[in-house]
């Protein structure tokens, strides 16, 4: 069954290679155009763990992947620049990764992972994005699951924002680019696994990326997403910083970060959240009040300054 499967793969594979020539069109002004590729999970965390004999764990099949994706990308789209997560099998952060990619002035993010579910017969692909409202990372996401779904042969599971996860995904919410997190199937799912860990089903996998993205280069007509007007919630002012690490901050689920303002008499105050509309960000207030930060309120920031200094009790 798995011979016939890439039998029939490697000819569809061998087809798309053919066509994979070198890109000439770009966009305006020949502007070197920055892809950051993350490499899901490392090092101490493998992330999900590889379910038959011979199998790898999915740090490696992300890292896999991520290595040939970019390696397409700088090779056959003129004006490109990729930087990677990791190329080794080490542990970045979830708050690392943000601060890496944020600095890295790259214009698009890229997040490779491996799916799972408690339901062995469920197989297929899936793209994430923070916020359907974000034109240029759901342009992305959807022809990235077109691509796997009318050219790579993949079963296509869509396209989910926040919204309908229920949840947010840290990499997606604070980095400041367009940006998807791909998963790239279900290691829970014995045919697909196999699939996952083969050299001629990651190549597909990394072309169906790689040629949606180039698509995405040459046709969508939104490329930026204004990312600087943001919403958080106030948890705390101080007059001297006030440790992280302290119980009170670490039994939250949310990211804490601190903010100066010097000449000030509360020079360090601590906010949560990174919302983009008024109504997620007074959700996220009630939730931190009910959590025993019951001065919690909204502020409106532009380019992490106060724009508005209380939106809303």
């Amino acid at each position: 069954m798995l011979l016939r499967l890439l039998t029939r793969y490697f000819l569809a594979f061998a087809v798309l290679l053919f066509a994979l020539k070198p890109s000439s069109a770009q966009v305006a002004n020949n502007k070197i155009i920055k892809v950051f590729i993350d490499a899901g999970h490392g090092g101490r965390d493998p992330g999900n763990e590889a379910r038959q004999r011979g199998m790898k764990d999915e740090k490696h099949l992300n890292l896999e992947i991520s290595l040939k994706l970019g390696k397409y990308i700088s090779e056959r789209i003129k004006n490109t620049k990729v930087i990677y997560s990791r190329t080794t099998d080490k542990k970045i952060s979830l708050d690392d990764l943000v601060n890496i990619a944020n600095n890295s002035g790259a214009d698009y993010f890229i997040s490779i992972h491996c799916n799972s579910n408690p339901n062995r017969a469920i197989y297929g692909t899936r793209t994430h994005i923070h916020s359907h409202k974000f034109k240029a990372s759901r342009n992305l996401a959807f022809i990235i699951e077109k691509e796997f779904s009318t050219r790579a042969g993949r079963k296509s599971r869509g396209v989910m924002d926040a919204r309908d996860r229920g949840y947010n995904l840290q990499a997606l919410q604070y980095t400041k680019m367009p940006g998807v997190l791909v998963e790239c199937g279900f290691m829970t799912n014995p045919t697909e696994e196999k699939f996952l860990n083969s050299t001629l089903g990651q190549d597909y996998i990394a072309s169906a990326i790689f040629r949606a993205f180039r698509t995405f280069l040459h046709e969508s007509n939104v490329h930026v997403e204004d990312r600087d007007n943001i919403y958080k919630v106030q948890i705390l002012a101080s007059t001297a910083p006030v440790n992280l690490k302290e119980r009170r901050f670490q039994k939250l689920d949310s990211r804490v970060e601190e903010y100066k303002f010097p000449g000030q008499t509360y020079g360090y105050r601590y906010m949560v959240g990174r919302e983009y509309d008024l109504e997620t960000a007074k959700k996220l207030m009630r939730k931190l009040r009910n959590e025993g930060f019951k001065d919690a309120f909204v502020v409106s920031l532009k380019d992490g300054e106060y724009k508005t200094s209380r939106v809303s009790r």
